[in-house]
This record gives C-alpha cells, sequence and structure tokens, in this order.
C-alpha cells in the first residue's frame, strides 16, 4: 500500500487532472502531497511505535490508510483529493517504520538481511509496479480504482497482523517532543511547496513563480524552520529525533545513501511517466509498462543483495550498486534527449539493478545494530530522509525541467535534463559509499 502509493498516481494523473481541472503543476501536486506528508511526520511515526508498541502502531496506520484511500478515490474536487493523499501520507508514517522494526525484532543477527531483503524486494517492487497498475487501472477500470484498490489489501493485512501475533513492545521513554514536532511538519512542506510550485512559469510574466518574492519567503521560512528544528534536536534531552546519532559514521551513511537513491528515483517515475505520455505517445497501460525495466532488476536481485549482506557486509554492496544506479541515470538521461526508449530501459535496468544493492543492505544495516526500544525511533530517522529525498527529487526534477523549458528547450531535452541532473546528485553516493566504515551485521551496535 504505502509504495504502491508512492508511484501508482504518476501515470493516471493526466487522467485525474482532466477529471477534476487540475494544473499541471496541480497533477504533480497528487504525488508530493503524499510524499511531502511522509517526510514531514515520518520521525513522529517512528516515535510514535516506540511509545503506543510498533504493532498497535502499525493496525492503526493500515486502518487511516483505507480510510483515506476511500476517500481519495470518492473525492469530487481536486481539494478532496489532496486532502485524502495527506491522510494517506500520515497513515503511512504509522505503518512504515514500525513495519521495519517488526521484520528486524522477528529475527535473529544472522537472518536479518536474508529478511529485510525479501521485505525490502517486495516493497520495491510494488514501488515499481505502481506506475503500471496505475496504468491499467485508470485505463481499464477508471482511476478512482487506483485508491479503492487499498481497502481488501488493508483488510489482508489486518487478518495477516493479528494472526501473526506480532509482539507489541515499548520503549520505557514515552516523551513526545510536540514543539520538534511542529517544526518539523511546518519546514519541510513550506520549503517542498515553494520548490515544486515553483517549478511553473507565472501567466503574466512568463518568470518561474520561485523567484517571485511570495515563493522566496515560503522557501526561506522552510529552511529557517528546519533549521530551528535540527538546532532543537542537537540540544534537547529527549529530542523527537536523535539526529546525534548521525555522528556515528555507520548510520550516518547509510541514512545517506538511502535518501540520496530516493531523490533519484521519484522524481525519476513522475517524469519518466510524463515522458511516455507525452513524448513517446504512449496510452496510461502502456506508460506503466514502459517502466516495467526498472522493476525486473529489483525483483531478481533485492533478496540476493539481503543474502549477501549476511557475508560480506554493506559497504562492497554499496560501492557497487551506486556506481551502477549513477551509470543508469546517465544513460537514461541521455536516452531521453534523443528520444530513444531502448537507450531508456537500458538506464532503468542498471538503475533498478544499483538500487537492489542499496536499499536491502542499508536498511538491514542500519536497524539490525540498534536496541529494540529505539528501533522504532532510528527507522523513523532512515525513513525521514527517504521521503525528504523522494519529495525534494520530484521538486527538484520539476523546477530543472521548467527552467529547461522556459529557456526553449522541448519536453524531451528538458525531462532528459531533469533526470542527468539527478546522475549528478546520484553520484555523490558514490563518494558515501567509498568513505563508510567497513563493518559486518554482527559489529558492534549502535549507540
Amino acid at each position: 500500500m504505502i509504495f504502491v502509493d508512492l508511484t501508482v498516481t504518476a501515470v493516471a494523473g493526466p487522467k485525474i487532472g482532466a477529471d477534476l481541472g487540475l494544473s499541471p503543476t496541480g497533477i504533480a501536486w497528487i504525488a508530493n502531497a503524499y510524499m511531502v506528508a511522509l517526510a514531514a511526520a515520518m520521525a513522529i511515526g517512528g516515535r510514535l511505535g516506540d511509545i503506543l508498541g510498533k504493532r498497535t502502531t502499525f493496525l492503526a496506520g493500515v486502518l487511516g490508510f483505507a480510510g483515506a484511500s476511500a476517500l481519495c478515490g470518492a473525492a469530487t474536487s481536486a481539494e478532496l483529493l489532496i486532502a485524502g493523499r495527506v491522510l494517506q501520507g500520515l497513515s503511512a508514517c504509522l505503518m512504515q517504520p514500525a513495519s521495519s522494526a517488526l521484520v528486524i525484532e522477528t529475527f535473529p543477527q544472522g537472518e536479518r538481511g536474508r529478511a529485510m531483503g525479501i521485505y525490502i524486494g517486495v516493497s520495491m517492487s510494488f514501488f515499481a509496479i505502481g506506475p503500471v497498475l496505475g496504468g491499467l487501472l485508470s485505463e481499464y477500470a477508471g482511476w478512482r480504482w487506483v485508491f479503492f484498490i487499498n481497502l481488501p489489501i488493508a483488510l489482508a493485512a489486518i487478518a495477516l497482523v493479528l494472526a501473526a501475533r506480532t509482539p507489541n513492545r515499548r520503549s520505557e521513554d514515552r516523551s513526545l517532543d510536540l514543539a520538534s514536532a511542529g517544526l518539523l511538519a511546518a519546514g519541510l512542506p513550506l520549503a517542498i511547496y515553494a520548490l515544486q510550485d515553483g517549478a511553473e512559469a507565472d501567466p503574466a510574466t512568463g518568470a518561474l513563480r520561485i523567484l517571485q518574492p511570495a515563493h522566496l519567503a515560503m522557501l526561506a521560512a522552510g529552511a529557517v524552520l528546519s533549521a530551528v528544528f535540527i538546532w532543537r534536536q542537537l540540544r534537547a534531552a529527549r529530542p523527537l529525533v536523535r539526529l546525534a546519532l548521525l555522528a556515528e559514521p555507520r548510520l550516518r551513511a547509510n541514512v545517506l545513501l538511502i535518501g540520496i537513491m530516493q531523490f533519484a528515483m521519484a522524481s525519476l517515475v513522475v517524469q519518466g511517466s510524463i515522458y511516455a505520455q507525452d513524448v513517446l505517445g504512449y496510452s496510461a497501460a502502456q506508460a506503466g509498462m514502459s517502466l516495467m525495466p526498472m522493476l525486473i532488476p529489483v525483483i531478481l536481485v533485492a533478496r540476493r543483495a539481503g543474502k549477501l549482506y549476511d557475508r560480506i557486509g554493506v559497504r562492497p554492496l554499496a560501492r557497487f550498486g551506486t556506481i551502477v544506479a549513477t551509470l543508469g541515470l546517465a544513460t537514461w538521461g541521455t536516452g531521453s534527449i534523443v528520444v530513444s526508449y531502448g537507450v531508456i530501459a537500458t538506464g532503468m535496468a542498471l538503475l533498478g539493478l544499483g538500487v537492489a544493492f542499496i536499499m536491502s543492505p542499508a536498511n538491514t544495516d542500519t536497524l539490525s545494530g540498534v536496541p529494540d526500544e529505539t528501533r522504532g525511533q532510528i527507522s523513523g530517522i532512515v525513513q525521514t530522509f527517504r521521503q525528504i529525498g523522494g519529495a525534494a527529487g520530484v521538486a527538484f526534477a520539476a523546477t530543472v525541467a521548467g527552467v529547461a523549458r522556459s529557456e526553449g528547450s522541448a519536453l524531451a531535452s528538458s525531462i532528459g535534463l531533469a533526470i542527468l541532473a539527478g546522475a549528478v546528485v546520484a553520484a555523490l553516493g558514490i563518494a558515501v559509499a567509498w568513505t563508510m566504515p567497513d563493518r559486518r551485521s554482527d559489529g558492534p551496535a549502535l549507540p
């Protein structure tokens, strides 16, 4: 549910926009309202998992997600749909940290890589399946079924959790820093909104909105609030997010790698769907299928990467994965500029292969070395950086493409340049992987 809904609207967006009268920016917000909510509240959800117990928090998230999906599917206006997407994101923030923490808690050290390989493989597979599913449903059943399909999945998830009788461990420290939660929930959305909405040209002047005083003020306010949040986390006795943990090289490297890869992938799915329909002339279903080359390596490799992590640790896998993923992005961007689907598909496959060697080992390495009572919060930190990367990536790609179009570039070239810019960001992951410590899954625990 969580990962399908990150990408399922990418292909269905144009049909939703036509039905509800949305502009291109409004269509982009169907995807990004969800991701911004994830980024703003994921750490809060992780902390609630420690306070209330992972099972309780997970079940509450599933119920909330089902209700929000029903609201999205029944929406008769853009405002109702966007509100439903925000509620989906907030519910996912209860589900995501709790689910990964539950998996780690269930398996002993030597089996966690394999277990998380399955877990990450499933989630990344559905991240990639999202556009395919969205295209098929919107073309043959109507876009509302993009959301209604979550309802039977939610019922099955609830039944499985109850049948599994998973433990509901709670932290002894049950404090919650509400002031920090407010700073986080306000600062990130302001900054992301300024970037995303600013990528569109003003009809009156033709200049990008990001250059207008109101958007610059929102961007500055978001940056200031985020900075105050970081300052507070480093000084508070019981912070919402223990950012001081990022001083530990292993955790910092894993979190940065996950955020960087999500930055690149989330923007590509949205931009790739637009490219497939508006440049290549594909139908919604064909546009979804055109992203399949990125899915296949994830399905085939993620579980294997988890097993390799149990044997050799995260560093060699991350080094290989970042190089391949960056090469894939560069190939995808080049293929977009020259309008060659064969080159684009090659880039997709390389990206999927690289990401499979990064996401599963990095997640496992982070969560396997922390105590049970803080695992929900650590998972929240990881997922916060992941969703910040995704939301910022969508906004960044839209801004780069918007600037290119305002300078006279064709749609194909502007999207290609946005993807190549993502490759430059992904290349930072190579530097992170090359400097990360060599720790095995049975190494010392994080503080």
